[in-house]
């Protein structure tokens, strides 16, 4: 039986996860949600060499969401097993989140309810340009258990991101982009690319200034601007008390102009 997320490394600073369930669009069951758990942990473990994660999906789509064939098949009835599916799960959306490294989802195909879910987890968003979008946990008569009530109102506002979650729309990728819920769509055969070059000039800038702004930025958010701004230089003069990096940003600028 094939590994249902593949790893790749091959890039300096990158890496690649890939769902690798194209049979089942990339569903997510039991297995695939705890090796994403794991390999979450591995990524979390590799700073500052490793700045830029990757998160896509093998065949025709991203992630189709939960499995509901896999569910149906003896997990939803077992409340105790459910109960440890959608913790498994809550804590990989949580934990894909909070990892200090960028965290890119390249997207195509579908990227339904729980996949949207693992979506909203991810720093920047590249998809293809008829990539469709949407949590459909309502259509189902289910509600969301990776955060997606929560997170997806937070990045598209109250009114659009409740609407998509009491009708079950779905977004295109070029829509996508227009709400602010993705950074860049492209053609399904250049997603790839545009999705490396953009990881790749990430992975070329400091790992410590990459952790640092993402966690100023995600920690901001969440705290009155004041304290927010308090916390900006709190984090500038700790970066630069753990990284040399700065002084040499500024001295290359100095020397070499922009």
């Amino acid at each position: 039986m094939s590994d249902v997320l593949l790893v790749d490394d091959s890039e300096p600073g990158i890496r690649v996860l890939t769902l690798n369930r194209p049979e089942r669009l990339n569903a997510l069951d039991g297995d695939l949600v705890i090796r994403l758990l794991a390999a979450v942990e591995e990524c979390r473990a590799a700073t500052p060499e490793l700045r830029v994660v990757v998160v896509k999906g093998s065949g025709r789509a991203f992630c189709a969401g939960a499995d509901l064939k896999w569910l149906a098949e003896g997990t939803l009835a077992d409340h105790a097993a459910h109960g440890v599916f959608q913790d498994n799960l809550n804590r990989l959306c949580n934990g894909l989140e909070a990892l200090p490294q960028v965290v890119i989802g390249q997207l195509h195909g579908y990227a339904l309810a729980g996949g949207l879910e693992l979506a909203l987890c991810c720093d920047l968003l590249t998809v293809a340009d008829d990539t469709q979008l949407g949590d459909e946990h309502i259509r189902r008569n289910l509600i969301p258990g990776g955060g997606g009530s929560q997170r997806l109102p937070r990045k598209v506002g109250l009114a659009r991101g409740l609407g998509m979650l009491l009708t079950g729309r779905r977004l295109t990728g070029a829509e996508a982009v227009d709400w602010g819920l993705a950074a860049t769509s492209a053609a399904a055969g250049d997603l790839d690319g545009a999705t490396m070059e953009l990881a790749r000039g990430m992975a070329a800038t400091d790992g410590h200034a990459l952790a640092t702004m993402k966690r100023i930025v995600r920690r901001g958010l969440e705290l009155p601007l004041a304290d927010a701004l308090w916390l900006e230089l709190y984090e500038q003069q700790r970066y630069r008390a753990m990284s040399d990096a700065m002084d040499r940003g500024v001295s290359d600028f100095a020397s070499h102009g922009s």
